[in-house]
Parts: C-alpha cells; structure tokens; sequence
C-alpha cells in the first residue's frame, strides 16, 4: 500500500472516529447507517415563514411528576395523600396558582409564576401508548400494550422515538430527528442540520435523512487543533495537505462515508464556533446544574440562528437523577430546584432577545413513577405530567385530565401505575404542528397517532401562534 493512501486511510479513520464520538459534533443513536432514505416532505417546508424552535427536556430516571403538580380538589387531593402516604406533600408546603386550579411543589415558584403568567400550560397523565388501552385490556391483551413497560432503556428508547407499535431498536430515528427530515430545506443553505444536542446522543434527535450535531455545552464545538480555522503557516499546510488526502478518488463507500463526515464534522464545528463565540453569554449561571449549563448553551445557538442561516431548530438536553426508589424528598427538592432554575432562566435568556414567542420548550421522561410508596421513595409508573413553556403557548390551563389517584380505581393497573390518558404521540403532534408539519406530515412522524383521538389539535390547542 501506498504511504499517500496510507495517510489517507489513517486521517479518514480518525475523522471517522472523532465524527462518531461527537469530539467534532455528530450525535447518533448507537447505528450508523450508509443508506439515504426515501422519506419526503408532502408540506412547502422551505417557505417556512419566521423562526421557530423546539426544546426537549428530557428527565431521565422517570420523573416522579405526581409531586410536581398536584391537584386541589378535595376528592383528588384525598386520594393522592391516601395513595401516597408518607411521600405526600401536604396543603400548606405546596404552592398555588393565580387561579387556584392547581398546587406546584414549593420548590418550582418561577415556573408557577410562568403559569400565572399564561406562558406555561401543564399536560395531564402522558405516557407511552400504541392505543388507548383499559385494565382489562392491559390484563389481557399484551399486544396492545408496549413492549418492556417499565424498564428505563426500553421507555427512554420508546418515549423518543414515539412509535410504540414497533419492537424497540428497529426503528433507528427519534420523533425530532422525523420533524427534522421535513423540515430541513426550510433553513437556508442547509449547511447544518436542524438539530442539536447538549447531552450527547439520545433516540430523540438521528433522523432518516438528518444526523443532529452533539454540542459540550460548557465549551461549544471541539475543534480539532489543527484544523480549527486560524490562519498560520502551519495551520495552512495541514489544510492543504487534508484538503489534498479527501479529494483523493475512491470507489470505497466506508471512506467516501468517513470522508464526508469528516468534512461536514469539521465545516460544522467551525460554522457554529464562529455563532456561539458572536453570541451573548446571558451573564453569570450555575455551572454546577447541568440544566442551566444546556440551557444558557442553546440560548446562544438561538442568538446566533441568523449567522447559522436557521428557521427551525430542534434541540434536546437532559437531567438525570429521577429515579427516586429512595430518599425521594432530598433528592426531589434538588432535581425541582435545578429544573426551576434551568427554565426559568432560559426563559429570562429568550426573552432579552425577543424569541421567548419563537421557543417552545417541553419536558418529557422515561415514564410516571407509581403512587405508592417504595419505603422512601417511588417506584416505575406509566403516566405522568410534563409542562410546555413559550411565549406561543395557550398558558395558565390544564390540558388533559387528572388520572383517578384511587388505589385499585379505574386508571390503575395495580401497585398505583396508572393508565395514561395522552400519548406520546398526541402529545408530540401538537408540537410538531406549531413547528408547522401538516396533519399528513404528522401521520409520517407519529405512525401509531391515527389510533388516537383525530380531534387532538383542535381538544388540545396548546398555542395560540
């Protein structure tokens, strides 16, 4: 073999490599795939008007939401302190909205505020569902009911990829990275995809057609050393040199492959370097909550939407720490600390630039935890309650319905799991909606929804723009 196709192998394998890892930016989701994919837009995406973007927030462990919002009513609020005993927060720690339909933990009073305020709107009793499903049916009918229910790397998986119809780890893209695929050509040159991690690779984010860029949010992009743009005698001829091994013929499709995502790494990494380092750093935050570290990180991709030529962008960022079989409170008044913290200072961010009616932020987990306790703590449930947060949301309202907190009432499936009303397919179409896919778009993206309620943009119309 050749010394020139020797550096050129040895350069393309490690660009290859650095590309895979994220070192220059490419998150995906275990799987690479050398195949394009015939998936197509039915919408106009690239007339797409303004600027919008989606924020997912992932809680990882299974977010014990049951005492994160609580219901006021007499009725409820009994069952939810009998159900959950001593993991019950009484009356006078939580704190209640404007319009006394609701009580927040004591810890989450920006976010109450936000509600107050008509910018947050709480979605009731979410879960994973291939179809709306009874006791009985759960008792009985094991086909309609997801596979591996309460196991964490089986509903992180199902939960970000929203088809629960198909075995986990067959279908390779998330239900972002499908809103991507269409909505790619709405933003100008296409020199980056429309998605952007900040807690390294996920399901939620690898298209078919697009792969998401994974971005250290404390430091932005890693540039390669020598090939991170500054301009010198040396940095010039390590250019030219690399510039000469990728243009080198080959009918190899593994190093046509490595090839160009070394280039794309690269270009990627120096295009948003340049963005980040024009941006804003929104003043002094809390290094030590990962959330506000992710969060101040996408405010500045957002301050730099126009450089980086974006109408629409999806970005994913994660909290870990909720899986609370043990010592739940301590633990719970951290996480609600961190997540107060986080949004609302992103929220604070977005509005200094004016797009706080241009971002939709949402909160999805693993799963609901159980009403009953587990010694200390909870245990793996199915639904939960998650919150949407933007200046477009139809804010200060409940949507969906409280589960029935009885023990052994209608919506539980035994040891206080409780049937989820929405699915995450629901759930997701209203976004993607406001994000602006079509209703038949959307049935590409959430193949299981038309099992659900056809009504959903209509009975669930979280956004007023």
């Amino acid at each position: 073999m050749s010394k020139r196709l020797q550096a050129r192998r040895a350069l393309l394998k490690r660009g290859a490599y650095a590309a895979l890892l994220g070192a220059t930016g490419s998150a995906v989701s275990g799987k690479m795939s050398l195949l394009g994919s015939a998936l197509a837009a039915q919408g106009d995406y690239a007339s797409l008007p303004g600027y919008k973007a989606l924020v997912c927030v992932f809680l990882y462990g299974g977010s014990d939401s049951f005492n994160l919002f609580v219901p006021r009513e007499t009725e409820l609020f009994d069952d939810y302190q009998s159900a959950r005993g001593p993991l019950a927060i009484d009356r006078a720690e939580l704190i209640e909205d404007r319009a006394g339909s609701m009580y927040f933990h004591r810890n989450l009073g920006a976010l109450r505020d936000s509600f107050d305020s008509g910018n947050l709107a709480i979605i009731r009793n979410v879960g994973n569902l291939i179809q709306p499903v009874t006791p009985a049916q759960f008792r009985n009918n094991p086909e309609v009911v997801p596979a591996d229910l309460f196991a964490h790397n089986s509903q992180q998986e199902q939960m970000q990829k929203g088809w629960s119809s198909r075995p986990v780890g067959l279908v390779g893209a998330g239900w972002g990275g499908r809103m991507a695929d269409l909505l790619m050509e709405a933003n100008s040159g296409n020199a980056l995809p429309p998605t952007f991690s900040m807690a390294n690779t996920n399901f939620f984010l690898p298209g078919n057609r697009s792969t998401p860029i994974s971005v250290n949010p404390l430091s932005g992009p890693q540039l390669l050393p020598f090939l991170d743009g500054r301009r010198s005698a040396s940095n010039n001829g390590r250019d030219a040199a690399t510039e000469s091994i990728l243009a080198l013929p080959t009918d190899n499709v593994l190093e046509a492959f490595a090839g160009d995502s070394f280039t794309k790494a690269r270009n990627s990494s120096r295009l948003l370097s340049s963005a980040i380092q024009d941006s804003p750093d929104f003043g002094p935050f809390d290094s030590r909550n990962p959330l506000e570290s992710q969060l101040r990180m996408v405010a500045r991709m957002i301050a730099g939407r126009d450089q980086l030529g974006m109408r629409r962008q999806i970005f994913f960022v994660g909290l870990g720490g909720w899986d609370t079989h043990d010592n739940q409170t301590p633990r719970l008044n951290e996480l609600t600390r961190q997540l107060n913290a986080g949004l609302s200072g992103f929220q604070q961010a977005l509005s200094s630039m004016g797009v706080e009616d241009q971002v939709t932020t949402f909160t999805a987990s693993d799963f609901g935890r159980t009403l009953t306790i587990n010694g200390d703590g909870s245990d793996h449930g199915w639904g939960g309650h998650y919150m949407v947060m933007g200046g477009a949301v139809n804010g200060g309202q409940l949507y969906g319905n409280w589960p029935d907190y009885a023990l052994g009432g209608p919506d539980d499936i035994g040891y206080g799991r409780l049937i989820p009303e929405l699915s995450v397919n629901q759930y997701g179409a209203a976004l993607g909606s406001w994000m602006g896919l079509s209703n038949t778009d959307l049935l590409d993206v959430f193949p299981d929804l038309n099992r659900f309620d056809t009504g959903w943009q209509s009975q669930y119309g979280m956004f007023s723009a």
